[in-house]
Order: C-alpha cells, then structure tokens, then sequence
C-alpha cells in the first residue's frame, strides 16, 4: 500500500489520508459471528436494525455481534456511510480457489487467492482499495483488505433524479438496475466525480449520488450554521429535494 491511498492499514489499524472521516472495522472470523467496530454515533443501532437490515443487533463493549448473512449488506451499507471499510478476514489454510471463488457475489468465502479474485467475474457494489496486508496465524490467514465504491471509467454526468422515488436498499437483487455512483457529478458540490449513494435517513429514500467528502461532512466538523466552513465554497444540499417526502412532512430530511 502507498501514501496516496485514502485508507492504509499500519500496525494492524486504520490510518486515513487527510480529508478522510472515520471508517469501519469489520472481523470476519473462520467461523462464528461477524465482529464489526463502527465510528460511535447517535443511531447507530437503527441504522443496523434498519438500512443494514439486522433484526438484533448486539453491542458488546464498543463491537457489534452480527450475523456472517449480513456481511455483504453490512459493507455495502457502511461504504456508502463512511466511504471506506476495512474487512479484516481469516482464511483456513487448506481452502482452495475455485471457480466458485471467481464467481462470488459477496465477500464472504474461503479460498487461498485471499479474496484477490474473488467476486471477479460479478458485478458488485464495492472493489478493493490497495492490496491485502496477510499475517500467518498458524492454521488459517488472516488478511486486511480496505474496500470503497465501485468506480466508473465513463465521463461523469450532472444527476438528474434516475433513482427518484427509489428506496434506499443494500441487498444485491434491490440495486441490480442502480448505476454506480461514480457514473455522476457530486450532486452537492458539483466540482468532483460522486462516489456513493446518499439516502435520507429518516424517510429511506435514495437522494443523489456525492463524493466521499460531502457525504461525511458531518464527521469532520463542517456546519456552516455554526460557523465552520465546509470543504467546498460550491457546497449545497439542494440535493435533499430528490427524497419526495421532503417537502411533504413535519418530519425533516436527515442527512
């Protein structure tokens, strides 16, 4: 991994380029439940229970217990919150990589490529960032990989509302017509290429398409109202009109 990425893994965490807000750690053993550290936030339960689609989630100290079939929701779900996610994983040493590892749709599996190939021949949501950091542990592998959004290799365009009206959704069948993010302009500052999918977070409709920076605004400070300037004299949030009950209700938009 090189200074140029925007998540490394150093002495075994997280280090972030500058701009970076806070991502998730997320332990996935050889067997047993998923072990996920996320950044302390006010509804992080809900957002477990609800967008991650989790019935019971359970707090242990500062990790979430979760169960392994929510691995895929939980990354897809935590890429579009926090931009970036480390997955850490062990490996048994005797896997084998098969043609079912080329053909995965998750990141869940065990095969000795170390997920290098996994999920190669299938479209996802979320790709590697940087190459696996590997520690042997005597009868399986442990890896970290960091992943981020899915990209695009075409010209972004201006969004113009193609997911209006659509619940925001983390499970693969849901999203199998979406357009990856990066297909668009930050709907927000309209200056960078977008990354993820915002959504509303009170009435769960998908909003616009925005860049890393823009959708944690929140995490690194930048509240005009309270006189902090945000990272983009272009920044505006016009973007919450693609929720449609955001004119609607009492109950205002959330960001």
């Amino acid at each position: 991994m090189t200074d140029e990425l925007p998540v490394r893994i150093v002495d075994g965490r997280g280090v972030r380029a500058p701009g970076i807000g806070p991502v998730a750690m997320v332990w996935l053993p050889v067997d047993g439940q998923v072990i996920a550290k996320i950044p302390p936030r006010k509804g992080n339960r809900r957002w477990l229970h609800e967008t991650v689609g989790i019935r019971s989630p359970e707090l242990d100290d500062d990790r979430w217990k979760l169960p392994r079939s929510s691995l895929v929701r939980l990354v897809t779900a935590a890429i579009d919150r926090y931009g970036f996610i480390v997955l850490w994983r062990d490996m048994s040493r005797l896997s084998q990589c098969t043609r079912a590892c080329l053909e995965a749709t998750g990141v869940e599996c065990q095969c000795s490529c170390l997920g290098a190939h996994h999920g190669q021949d299938a479209a996802g949501w979320f790709e590697r960032v940087g190459d696996a950091v590997v520690a042997d542990r005597g009868e399986f592998t442990r890896t970290a990989v960091v992943y981020g959004p899915r990209g695009s290799d075409a010209d972004a365009v201006v969004y113009e509302g193609k997911l209006a009206g659509e619940r925001y959704r983390v499970d693969r069948a849901s999203r199998r017509d979406w357009p990856a993010a990066a297909q668009f302009m930050c709907a927000s500052c309209m200056t960078v290429r977008a990354a993820v999918w915002d959504h509303c977070h009170t009435h769960g409709f998908v909003r616009a398409p925005l860049c890393n920076r823009c959708n944690t605004r929140y995490w690194q400070g930048w509240r005009p109202q309270h006189g902090r300037a945000t990272h983009s004299r272009n920044f505006d949030d016009s973007y919450y009109r693609w929720c449609p009950e955001h004119s609607n209700t009492r109950r205002q938009c959330s960001a």
